[in-house]
């Protein structure tokens, strides 16, 4: 079961509720068959932006079209239910009263639900042999695969996923949202996902669009925009991060954790100060002895199974916080252990003058 390709494409959307403005000029294009994430914090206006893709809200301003048909624009509104939209709720909204074939087919016609199309979707999302069963019979993972199964049934050009997940248990989360990104790839539809969770957005998206403060900050591939944030702010968020300041050097920059290599090179003249972001797997630490590195104290370790967190003091005036460091597994340092550390790899920086936060101090960002 495919779908012909659908680019959407976002363009100068603006909305506001009485005098408060959510989205500012908002600017998006999703390739046909991608898988994107929409992530931002509570107020950013991405489940805004989801609404009005949906239909459910009309823009101010601004224009949205799918495969090049307008949707909304100055003199255009489709209406929601002719859009061939899906929609996947985040509680899923099954009828509770009708079977998972009677959800599946609900948006179906009466000769497409008496046809092969509902068995097909129940075996895309791995259901067969569960239509006669009803929803408070499945488990929250099934469930969502139901609400699925019923979005893809009119063959959509779009679906959007409004935090899908988050009602799930943590042990259940990652393994159905990996499913709905299979069953997404081998249904060809371009898909929106709409997350809180950095995390998530990072692990199943194709595309990352943050949105920050009613604008588009950065949309890009995971690994480019972790690796690559635009500024020390969207770096914080997307991923932890130590932060503090250096000091332009040619080449490199000069931190309290040694001359460093910058990614892309230092573009400020020398002498210049610059905030840096190290991120936390950077961080290498070796016993005391074992050789070269800046000098430090464990004050305190976090084992989480997968990896290790380690809080490390530097004596340095212009670190008074601990420096994060992850290593995969365990590591035996006790706190009050004399280590050295090293930093692997290229840092990113920008010149004082573009931080959006205050990073005269080290500090690690909030987790992403």
């Amino acid at each position: 079961m495919t779908n012909p390709p659908a680019d959407l494409v976002i363009a100068d959307l603006h909305k506001s509720f009485g005098s408060h403005p959510v989205l500012r000029g908002v600017a998006l294009t999703v390739p046909a068959g991608t898988f994107a994430a929409i992530v931002g914090q509570s107020g950013s206006g991405k489940t805004t932006l989801l609404r009005i893709l949906a239909g459910f809200e009309r823009p101010d301003r601004g224009s949205v079209a799918i495969g090049g048909v307008p949707l909304d624009d100055g003199d255009t509104h489709v209406r929601a239910e002719q859009r061939r939209i899906g929609y996947v709720p985040q509680e899923g909204s099954l009828f509770p009263h009708l079977s998972v074939e009677a959800n599946v087919g609900f948006g179906l016609s009466r000769r497409d639900r008496r046809g092969s199309r509902v068995p097909e979707l129940l075996g895309l999302v791995g259901l067969e042999g569960l239509g006669h069963r009803y929803p408070h019979e499945l488990s929250g993972g099934q469930q969502q695969r139901v609400a699925l199964a019923r979005a893809l049934a009119v063959q959509p050009r779009l679906i959007l996923l409004d935090e899908p997940f988050a009602a799930l248990d943590a042990s259940l989360r990652a393994s159905v949202r990996d499913d709905v990104q299979t069953i997404l790839s081998r249904a060809g539809t371009t898909a929106i996902l709409v997350t809180h969770d950095q995390d998530e957005a990072l692990s199943v998206a194709d595309l990352v669009a943050v949105i920050r403060d009613g604008c588009i900050a950065q949309v890009d591939a995971p690994q480019r925009l972790y690796a690559s944030p635009v500024d020390v702010d969207l770096g914080g968020f997307i991923g932890e991060a130590n932060v503090m300041t250096g000091i332009a050097r040619g080449d490199r920059i000069e931190t309290p954790l040694g001359l460093l290599e910058v990614r892309g090179g230092v573009d400020a003249p020398f002498g210049e100060r610059m905030t840096v972001l190290v991120r936390p797997e950077q961080v290498w630490v070796f016993p005391y002895e074992d050789g070269p590195g800046v000098a430090g104290k464990v004050v305190h370790t976090g084992f989480h199974g997968h990896d290790s967190i380690i809080g490390i003091a530097i004596e340095s005036d212009a670190l008074p916080r601990p420096i994060t460091s992850r290593v995969l597994g365990a590591l035996d340092l006790a706190p009050g252990a004399a280590v050295r550390i090293n930093i692997r790899g290229p840092v990113n920086a920008w010149p004082q003058g573009t931080a959006p936060i205050d990073a005269a101090d080290a500090t690690v960002a909030r987790a992403g």
